[in-house]
């Protein structure tokens, strides 16, 4: 495991895990690189890629002495290496960074103040991008994510948005490192379904999550490795999927998705929001499905009309 040397009190750490990521991560080191905001160091955690990313990295690292790239000995696990970036960075704030995503060049810029100012998660807007970069009609695009207010408040709200609008992506954002504690880490660290969002929830308990406007974080969505992953489960319930014109994240995946995540929260929950959860929960699957359905609806037109 050979690392370059830390940089001393940059301002903010990012951190990319990253697992055979040499078909995107050019993209993303000169979207980070090229931010306007550099004071930061960049943490490059190689989960001992078998493709051509560590060449990529070295050759980045020998050209821009704010990335320090280390490489893993044998697989951590991907909730492992999330934790390794963290426990590497020398700033006062954090964000991770994934490999196969692209910022707007002030996207630092435009959080840090924010989070600087209030001690939040600040986040900014998502725009869904497919394999080359191009944007992708979702739910979730340009949407607020913003989750403010008294504790209970707050996380009344984030339970209650739907997942496929995009509220795992915040863990994305700038944070303040000195409230990702050991015990909000352990949420993350359980390595299960969801966990992404269980933690954004539980550090919820401590401080609110900020969207800034006019600044986007450029998911990628890399539908060539989602059709060879999906390609057998497509076959057996086609005509009824269509009939309901849902695709292949069918209605009995969406509620099992609700009741499981709902069970999930309820385990971190006090017992007001736990009493409120299984009350809501019969609505909030209703919501969940009509929203998920009206954007299918509103995807099969357009694709009509193209």
């Amino acid at each position: 495991m050979i690392s370059q040397i830390a940089r001393e009190n940059p301002k903010i750490s990012i951190g990319m895990p990253v697992y055979n990521g040499a078909k995107y991560i050019r993209e993303a080191l000169d979207s980070l690189l090229g931010q306007t905001f550099t004071d930061f160091e960049l943490i490059i955690s190689d989960n001992a890629s078998t493709d051509n990313t560590e060449a990529i990295c070295r050759e980045y690292a020998a050209k821009d002495e704010r990335i320090r790239y280390i490489r893993q000995p044998h697989n951590l696990g991907a909730s492992a290496n999330f934790k390794f970036v963290l426990d590497e960075a020398q700033g006062e704030y954090f964000m991770w960074a994934a490999a196969d995503d692209v910022w707007d060049k002030n996207w630092i810029e435009k959080l840090l103040p924010v989070s600087i100012k209030e001690q939040c998660v600040t986040f900014g807007r998502l725009i869904t991008i497919n394999e080359n970069s191009q944007t992708i009609h979702h739910p979730a695009n340009k949407r607020q994510l913003s989750f403010t207010g008294q504790k209970m408040i707050r996380r009344i709200k984030y339970f209650i948005e739907p997942a496929f609008l995009g509220k795992a992506n915040p863990i994305y954002g700038i944070y303040p490192k000195r409230f990702l504690s050991k015990k909000i880490l352990g949420i993350l660290a359980d390595d299960q379904y969801g966990s992404d969002m269980l933690f954004l929830y539980g550090l919820l308990g401590n401080i609110e999550i900020r969207s800034v406007p006019a600044v986007y974080l450029y998911k990628r969505i890399d539908f060539s490795c989602i059709n060879k992953q999906n390609s057998f489960s497509l076959k057996g319930s086609r005509k009824l999927l269509l009939l309901l014109k849902i695709k292949i994240d069918s209605v009995f995946h969406l509620i099992y998705t609700r009741l499981y995540q709902t069970l999930q929260f309820i385990k971190i929950s006090n017992l007001p929001e736990t009493t409120i959860y299984i009350l809501l929960a019969p609505v909030i699957v209703i919501q969940d499905l009509l929203t998920k359905t009206a954007y299918n609806l509103e995807q099969s037109r357009l694709l009509r009309t193209h």
